[in-house]
Parts: C-alpha cells; structure tokens; sequence
C-alpha cells in the first residue's frame, strides 16, 4: 500500500509539475508573441518615420531653392529699382537741359 501512496503522491507531483511548466509555458509564449507583436508595430513605425523624415528632408531643399531664387529676385527687384531711379534722373536732367534750351 504504501508503494502505492508514494506512487500516487509522484504521479500528483509530476502532474502538477506538468500544470505548472504548462502554464509557464503558455505565459512565455503570450510574452513572446506580444513581443513580436511590438517588434512588428515598432518597424511600421520606424518606417513611417522614415518617409516622413526623407519627405520633410525634401520639402526643405525645396524651402532652400525657393529661399534662394527668393533672395535672387530680391536682389533682381533692387537692382530694376536702382536703374529706374538713374534713369528718372537722366530724363529729368534730359528735360531740364531742353527747356533751358526752349527759353534761350
């Protein structure tokens, strides 16, 4: 009898140990798959980031083109300005010198 006991309290202990490895088994394989899970959602993100950056990246060497063709016309816009004014200024001198032609 008491073989038997010893028998039924190992067959017990293993069975629990079985629950017991089975149920930490189970637990490390959910871990393991949320940590897949993250793995994947982390790469997604990590790309959509990417192409974010490679598109702002882009949008601001067109900024700096712009920026640049900007600063060009300015100084374009500057230059016609100047010239225009010199111009005014020799048509005036032009008709300054032509009426005191016309009065002498």
């Amino acid at each position: 009898m008491k073989k038997n006991r010893d028998n039924d309290s190992t067959t017990s202990d293993a069975d629990t140990d079985t629950s017991g490895e089975s149920e930490i088994l189970a637990r490390l394989g959910e871990r393991v798959e949320k940590a897949v899970a993250m793995i994947q959602d982390l790469r997604r993100e990590r790309e959509q980031l990417r192409a974010r950056v490679d598109e702002l990246e882009s949008r601001l060497r067109d900024h700096d083109d712009t920026s640049t063709r900007l600063e060009s016309l300015e100084e374009e816009h500057d230059r016609f300005k100047r010239e225009r004014g010199e111009v005014r200024d020799r048509i005036e001198s032009i008709l300054s010198s032509l009426e005191a032609l016309e009065e002498s």
